[in-house]
């Protein structure tokens, strides 16, 4: 009868040892999908950052160019020719506003950039965090390997 105490003990240890190894592999599993989730979100956000600061450079380069339109009636009116300075000024002008535009749309390529880094960053703690949940899930199996080795030889001394 105590042997028959001593197999269902070892049992018990080998089977929790197996199951808590099996629980936690499964954890680290919705962790990585949670993560992988959260990655896919940050990889939307990427992209409307991108379209939004296009859609701002465009607005931007429209009322840029209704500007222009506006300081070349201006010149007209007054019966300046857009020779010389007025030229310069109009040359200018276009310059800035396409600087600005370009820097709007550089805005918009750094916020895509990050949020696609952040992305990443949630991938690469996923794939680490199932492969930690993969390895304890390994030490918990080896564990049990052990526990029915030890009892072996327990019950073989006994």
């Amino acid at each position: 009868m105590g042997q028959l105490i001593q197999v269902a003990s070892i049992a018990t240890r080998v089977w929790s040892q197996y199951q808590q190894g099996k629980d936690i592999e499964q954890q680290t599993k919705d962790e990585q999908a949670i993560l992988e989730y959260n990655a896919s979100i940050k990889d939307k956000e990427a992209e409307l950052e991108l379209q939004r600061s296009r859609g701002e450079a465009e607005r931007f380069r429209k009322e840029g160019e209704a500007f222009k339109g506006e300081q070349a009636v201006a010149y007209a009116k007054g019966g300046v020719l857009i020779k010389g300075t007025p030229g310069i000024v109009k040359r200018s002008t276009a310059d800035e506003l396409n600087a600005d535009r370009m820097s709007i749309l550089a805005e918009g390529f750094l916020r895509r950039s990050t949020r696609q880094q952040e992305a990443e960053g949630l991938r690469y703690a996923g794939r680490a965090t199932r492969a930690r949940g993969y390895n304890i899930r390994k030490r918990h199996t080896y564990r049990a390997y052990g526990s029915i080795l030890t009892g072996i030889g327990t019950l073989a001394a006994g």
